[in-house]
């Protein structure tokens, strides 16, 4: 209460339309105590709307919760190209709709770990480049009300406006290739299912974060903000100085995680001074 108290004075206004829980991978979390608060907090005219966002491996389990509680407002959740024949997270995203709940699509992009820009053979298939593709994608599902999209730079920008004013639908040519790029990338792309690979592993490594930041550095082409958001992990888990070959073969996408997680040591480390 006090953080929210804090903000509004400082963004000097009464109220704001959309409160988050952000980064939620805990189900427990969606309790009565957090209930309790989201309601006050309407009542009092501090937020107009409650929600939460998540990317981590319980996506569906989250959503699926989500759509039996009537103070949830909205959802932020991972989803993109790569996802769409996901039959259990379909039935997530349907429930969650039917109970009226505000999806927002994050992580639309899909981008992959990986050393090498796989994603460039499709870079550009008909009228639309891959980036615009994805966006586009996304926006004819009739179930997502809005997506979230990394912009920081002004071609990005004009990029999607132009994706977003043209109305005209992705054809069959460019569907087809970002069925191809789905299939050619998935082996690169992490879901971020540490539930399935770090108990594969005898350390208390955070797999999913690890990978997340690895693509900051590797495909958002942010090595500041990967190196910083790696070293806010718990001394522990930036040790990557394991055996990740049980990782290996716990996922389900035939990720070459040792392979990333060597890249990883190599690359978001801040240099020691000692």
């Amino acid at each position: 209460m006090e953080t929210l108290n804090q903000s509004l004075s400082r963004m000097k206004t009464n109220r704001v339309e959309l409160l988050y829980l952000h980064g939620l991978d805990d189900e427990s979390a969606l309790n009565a105590d957090i209930a309790k608060t989201a309601e006050q907090l309407k009542k009092e005219g501090k937020i107009q709307f409650f929600g939460f966002s998540c990317h981590a491996g319980n996506v569906v389990e989250l959503m699926n919760k989500a759509a039996g509680l009537s103070w949830i407002d909205s959802i932020m959740f991972r989803y993109n190209f790569r996802q769409y024949g996901n039959a259990e997270l379909n039935k997530a995203i349907d429930a969650c709709a039917k109970a009226d709940i505000g999806l927002i699509a994050m992580k639309t992009q899909g981008s992959e770990a990986s050393f090498a820009d796989a994603w460039k053979k499709f870079e550009q298939n008909g009228k639309w480049s891959k980036h615009q593709a994805v966006l586009k994608a996304v926006w004819a599902d009739p179930r997502i009300t809005a997506a979230v999209s990394h912009m920081d730079t002004f071609d990005k920008l004009k990029q999607n406006i132009a994706a977003a004013v043209d109305k005209k639908e992705l054809g069959a040519l460019e569907l087809e290739a970002l069925r191809q790029y789905a299939a050619v990338t998935r082996s690169y792309a992490c879901d971020g299912c540490d539930h399935l690979c770090n108990p594969a592993v005898d350390a208390p490594v955070q797999i999913g974060a690890t990978m997340r930041y690895l693509m900051y550095h590797d495909v958002y082409g942010d090595p500041v903000e990967a190196k910083r958001r790696f070293a806010q992990l718990p001394k522990e888990a930036q040790n990557l100085d394991v055996d990740f070959s049980r990782a290996n073969q716990a996922c389900p996408s035939g990720i070459d995680v040792a392979a990333h997680m060597k890249r990883a040591k190599e690359v978001l480390p801040e240099p020691s001074l000692a």
